[in-house]
């Protein structure tokens, strides 16, 4: 691949960016937050500029940019997601499985401000052991969190959060006796798959796994 069209970064307008970014890098993981105002309002979203900060102590992020992903605006109006983290500091990420996908693209609808994506896709609440924000039922994994820390980063947010509860479907969950005693199965039946995010209107399901071994380290 010889023939390449070379830019500088100022020739792009935000939202060309934006768009570059991502359509080139992909897959991404699809982060399905779920949070809570003060007054109590429930709110889901989902975020695939999203991945692990840390694996211990176990903290992950997510890119949160303005409302309607609006990044050529002068003004950054916050998403819902923003708001309630500054204001509770605490949230849920939910693994999106493909058994769920429909819900989920309807969740990133631009709703009016405090009304509840559990209520306009019919998902059900399910309750969380140390957050307030509540679960996706029907979600394989789903991290309650505490806020970590937030970063501005321009037109979006980097928000990170601390994994306090860790909730694992039992047909995902492969718990056994040893020193490997904790794992997960996500790709052992097509609904728990996790789905992940291309550009545009584009996602992607795991089906065409290749396993290449490492000579030396951890392979799982």
């Amino acid at each position: 691949m010889t023939n390449m069209v070379s830019l500088p970064v100022d020739a792009f307008e935000p939202t060309e960016m934006y768009f570059l970014l991502r359509d080139t890098v992909m897959p991404r993981p699809i982060a399905w937050v779920a949070t809570i105002s003060a007054a109590g309002a429930t709110n889901l979203a989902p975020f695939s500029f999203f991945n692990v900060c840390c694996p211990y102590p176990p903290v992950i992020g997510f890119s949160c940019g303005p409302r309607g992903d609006n990044h050529g605006s002068k003004e950054r109006v916050p998403k819902d997601t923003y708001l309630n983290i500054k204001a509770t500091r605490e949230f849920v990420v939910n693994i999106v499985p493909e058994a769920l996908t429909d819900q989920m693209v309807q969740s990133s609808d631009d709703l009016p401000h405090g009304q509840s994506e559990f209520a306009a896709t019919g998902l059900q609440e399910a309750a969380s052991t140390l957050v307030r924000p509540p679960r996706v039922a029907g979600a394989p994994v789903a991290y309650e969190c505490k806020l970590y820390d937030i970063i501005d980063i321009g037109m979006n947010v980097w928000i990170m959060g601390s994994v306090i509860q860790v909730h694992i479907a039992a047909d995902v969950y492969q718990g056994r006796k040893g020193p490997q005693n904790h794992r997960v199965d996500l790709l052992a039946k097509n609904e728990t798959r996790p789905l992940g995010r291309l550009g545009r209107a584009n996602y992607v399901r795991l089906r065409d796994i290749d396993t290449k071994l490492r000579k030396d380290g951890p392979n799982g």
